[in-house]
């Protein structure tokens, strides 16, 4: 069942060489639970860089999440954790090959909402880049 919810997010990236950056975002999103089954989505804003992008958050069985963006940016990582996902990035003006790694996965949700935890590596065209992670927060509204 789809319900209404207020999600925060922290996501920090960090760039080989250079000092972490933290964007903290709380906005309206739908959230859906069932049993091994579960998605967060939401609208990306003006704050993030990809505004009006639809970003959503499937989580299987807690050992499977594939983060998808639609919109002027289109793009579909999958995270299980130790395993490496490779795919494009089309950021509209062009396509880049993304690999991604999960290194730390922590699914705290039931039907209520919860916590959600990601952190991964992630390549660009084959070269090692950096770290990003997420924490999200996700309560009924």
């Amino acid at each position: 069942m789809v319900q209404p919810v207020l999600i925060s997010i922290s996501g920090t990236q960090q760039f080989t060489g250079d000092q972490p950056q933290t964007i903290q975002l709380v906005t309206q999103g739908s959230y859906c639970y069932e049993p091994g089954y579960m998605q967060i989505s939401y609208v990306e804003t003006q704050m993030t860089g990809i505004e009006g992008v639809v970003t959503s958050f499937t989580i299987e069985e807690g050992e499977k999440v594939t983060l998808s963006r639609v919109g002027q940016v289109d793009s579909t990582m999958v995270f299980r954790l130790g395993q490496k996902d490779e795919s494009l990035y089309d950021a509209g003006f062009g396509c880049l090959l993304i690999g991604v790694t999960a290194t730390e996965m922590t699914v705290l949700l039931n039907e209520h909402g919860g916590v959600f935890d990601l952190e991964y590596t992630i390549e660009i065209e084959h070269t090692t880049c950096g770290t990003n992670t997420y924490h999200i927060e996700v309560k009924p509204s």
